[in-house]
């Protein structure tokens, strides 16, 4: 059998009781992905980490990074052995690589069908994964007074549509993503709430949400919090939402303060 295209080596990197079984399946597993996809893949990495078992119900974390023909795929799953681990990783790659197949092909579809004059297009349906269903490995358990900012993202945001926006929250395996918005010039986050739905915040009147090449995108009830850091941890504390969505910048840009796995929050900011 002829593959599509060269295989490259991968990367795999180990913290904690990792056994060298796991090790060799998390290869062959992730390899086979790789051989069967429809691009070249430039890079790949794969981590595996065990977790002390004392603070968590799953202490077994793997984690893998794509580079597809540029543009990165990630996924990360935890579980409660290393080989659950593993294959719930190689479900939500393989999730991924289908559904980048999919958009894609839908959307030359709409092209030829744009440029024929024609006006209803196909619309592609997508089978609801646990994990679009909200279902999340738990975190660590740390109290809230104990909880720090332990990792700072400042991002250059290209501004992109609120699809765009979708399609790369899905690629990078995230369950939320803040962007700046092309098409009102504002910071937004898209994401996806307990139920597997996506919503777009905060809610501009008279938009027409994107819903025709993918799951619809809902208006959010939540908004743009105005508040110091410290409220926002607090309000993250006592919501139910994974995030919060927030300013106290002097020109007013939006902030994602999150939940980590380890127990502790994440800031992302804009850089500019």
């Amino acid at each position: 059998m002829v593959k599509p295209h060269d295989i490259c080596d991968i990367d795999l990197l180990t913290r904690g009781e990792v056994g060298s079984k796991d090790r060799e399946i998390a290869l062959t597993k992730i390899r086979h992905l790789c051989e069967l996809g429809h691009e070249p893949v430039l890079a790949a990495v794969v981590k595996l980490k065990v977790r002390s078992k004392s603070r968590l119900e799953l202490p077994a974390i793997a984690e893998a990074s794509l580079d597809l023909n540029g543009t990165p795929i990630r996924a990360h799953a935890a579980g409660h052995s290393m080989s659950e681990a593993i294959d719930l990783l190689v479900e939500k790659l393989t999730r991924r690589l289908r559904r980048r197949r999919k958009r894609f092909e839908n959307r030359r579809r709409q092209k030829i069908n744009r440029l024929r004059n024609k006006s209803n297009y196909e619309n592609v349906h997508y089978e609801e994964s646990s994990e679009e269903r909200g279902e999340q490995p738990g975190y660590s358990r740390v109290p809230a007074e104990e909880r720090e900012v332990v990792k700072h993202k400042s991002l250059a945001m290209r501004p992109v549509t609120l699809e765009e926006a979708a399609d790369e929250m899905d690629q990078l395996d995230h369950g939320f993503y803040l962007f700046f918005d092309c098409d009102y010039d504002i910071d937004r986050v898209v994401y996806r709430n307990g139920g597997g739905l996506l919503y777009a915040m905060p809610t501009i009147n008279g938009e027409n949400l994107p819903g025709d090449t993918r799951p619809p995108i809902l208006p959010s009830s939540l908004v743009l919090n105005h508040l110091p850091l410290e409220d926002a941890k607090a309000l993250l504390d006592v919501g139910e939402e994974p995030f919060v969505f927030f300013t106290d910048a002097p020109n007013g840009r939006g902030q994602v303060l999150y939940r980590r796995f380890d127990g502790h929050y994440g800031l992302i900011t804009p850089a500019n």
